[in-house]
């Protein structure tokens, strides 16, 4: 798969993912408003975006981490630098899910968990596309460093 492949799949990807966070913000917004929803809902939807994340992290290590690898003198320190912020992403991730997961906890604790999530993910996505998936660093041309020409 070609770099720039990887880029628009991953670019499509983060769209998908503000729709789900701005439903998710809408509807802990409601709840913190006092709104009739079930906080069962809000939980089966962090569920299910608990599962999508970990299946585009996935995806993410299986062709991002080669593709940044490979793109330039830099590659090596974007490549661990995925590999760091995925680690800590599934430990969030792991927390979050034992937090939400406690029925015994209060609704404005599960929305308040839900919005710093919400948060948290946003900058995730703004980070990851300026500094990996920029157009200058996953590019389908090979860039050469200290090369002559003659």
């Amino acid at each position: 798969m070609q770099a720039s492949e990887v880029r628009r799949r991953i670019l499509t990807d983060h769209q998908r993912l503000r729709r789900d966070l701005e439903r998710l913000e809408r509807l802990a917004n409601q709840i913190r408003q006092g709104l009739p929803i079930p906080l069962a809902m809000l939980r089966e939807d962090i569920e299910r975006l608990f599962v999508w994340l970990r299946a585009h992290m996935e995806w993410e290590e299986s062709y991002l981490l080669p593709a940044l690898r490979e793109a330039d003198a830099w590659g090596a320190e974007r490549g661990e630098r995925l590999i760091r912020d995925h680690r800590e992403q599934r430990e969030l991730l792991d927390f979050l899910v034992a937090r939400l997961r406690d029925a015994t906890r209060p609704a404005e604790i599960v929305v308040g968990d839900v919005c710093h999530l919400v948060e948290l993910l946003r900058e995730d996505i703004r980070e990851e596309e300026q500094e990996l998936l920029d157009e200058r660093v996953l590019r389908d041309d090979v860039v050469g460093i200290a090369v002559e020409t003659g």
